[in-house]
């Protein structure tokens, strides 16, 4: 009985040392080549700036620098042509924004992929952002501000326009009419220009001729993070 209790006991420790010697067979480097790498590091806060039938995509090269390149793919919502762009990456860039202007974008939503790869060509995950873009159909939305007429306060001439309804009370939040502009004839023969906020009712206008003309247009930006400002047609009147 007791040879078998002896040899149980060897047969237990004889196992053991086996399994103890596959240990680094366990974490052998064929497994840790298998193991999934770390993807390069993905652009982070993309905006999509409009502007007319253009954009600016405004984004933070995140700080791995492992990333040498950018590969920005873009296509409008009218078609399902993909247009690839690919942009270097400089020391300068890691965790800095970075902007990258695209053109001739026709008036529609712009759908936009952004992936890093590093110097193996191993890529990132995609960053993804939509964005509408500007042209003529808004161009043609936009209005003048309708001018009322000239009257005389404490003996100064001031041109008077009828009041934005619409537009917030604090001047301070975002109005998409930015100003306006007005061009008259002055007293010395000529012209002078004066720019009017949304927020004024009313501008002074001292050296005003007696008689002449009087033109104005109004400027606009569609979104706060527009590009571009959108002017309406100008319009003149006699007086």
């Amino acid at each position: 009985m007791k040879k078998i209790f002896l040899s149980s006991i060897a047969v237990v420790l004889l196992l053991i040392l086996l399994r103890c010697g596959k240990s680094s067979d366990y974490y052998s480097s064929p497994f840790l080549n298998e193991a999934e790498l770390a993807k390069p590091g993905m652009v982070d806060s993309l905006q999509i700036l409009p502007g007319k039938n253009r954009a600016v995509l405004k984004f933070i090269v995140g700080p791995d620098r492992r990333v040498t390149k950018l590969k920005i793919s873009h296509n409008s919502s009218l078609s399902s042509v993909v247009t690839n762009t690919i942009v270097d990456v400089n020391a300068r860039d890691y965790g800095n924004y970075k902007e990258v202007p695209i053109n001739n974008l026709p008036e529609a939503t712009l759908i936009v992929r952004i992936v890093s790869f590093d110097s193996k060509g191993d890529s990132s995950n995609v960053v993804t952002g939509t964005g509408f873009i500007y042209g003529e159909r808004y161009l043609s939305s936009l209005y003048n501000r309708i001018y009322l007429n000239t009257t005389t306060v404490n003996a100064v001439k001031q041109l008077n326009f009828q009041n934005e309804s619409n537009k917030p009370r604090d001047a301070t939040v975002f109005y998409t009419l930015q100003k306006t502009i007005v061009t008259y004839s002055n007293t010395l023969g000529a012209t002078s220009t004066v720019e009017i906020s949304p927020f004024l009712n009313e501008m002074k206008v001292p050296d005003i001729a007696a008689t002449g003309t009087i033109s104005h247009y109004s400027s606009f930006k569609p979104t706060e993070n527009s590009i571009d400002t959108f002017t309406s047609a100008p319009i003149t009147i006699n007086f």
